[in-house]
């Protein structure tokens, strides 16, 4: 057997690729001023792979917990699972999330409408 046989991550039923249908960067320096930023949860529509590059901050669990997260972490959301994050922009953040699929559009006309009310949608 070679060298790529012992290596379980390199295994073709181990190793798990997908061709990303969308990808989001999303960041803010560090202020002083403060304040919050997140999320408008929803429900993956594929899997979700988000990477916390800078800063930190939190996920919310299946069972409505909240979990915090520094730069270099990475989070994978499975399909059906509720995806929700957010921060303290006082700290800045730079993040990045892949989508394995994306929402529908009416998914996402449902997610600005829950946020900004129903005219913000047309």
């Amino acid at each position: 057997m070679g060298a790529l046989a012992w290596c379980a991550a390199c295994h073709p039923e181990v190793m798990q690729a997908f061709k990303a249908e969308r990808v989001e960067r999303g960041g803010s320096p560090p202020s002083p001023h403060g304040g919050q930023w997140r999320s408008q949860g929803w429900r993956a529509p594929g899997r979700v792979v988000m990477v916390i590059q800078e800063g930190s901050c939190w996920v919310r669990r299946a069972d409505g917990s909240r979990e915090d997260l520094t730069a270099k972490s990475v989070v994978i959301w499975e399909p059906g699972e509720w995806v929700e994050y957010g921060g303290e922009i006082v700290e800045g953040y730079k993040i990045e999330s892949y989508w394995a699929q994306d929402l529908s559009d009416d998914e996402w006309k449902a997610i600005f409408a829950k946020a900004f009310g129903p005219e913000a949608v047309g």
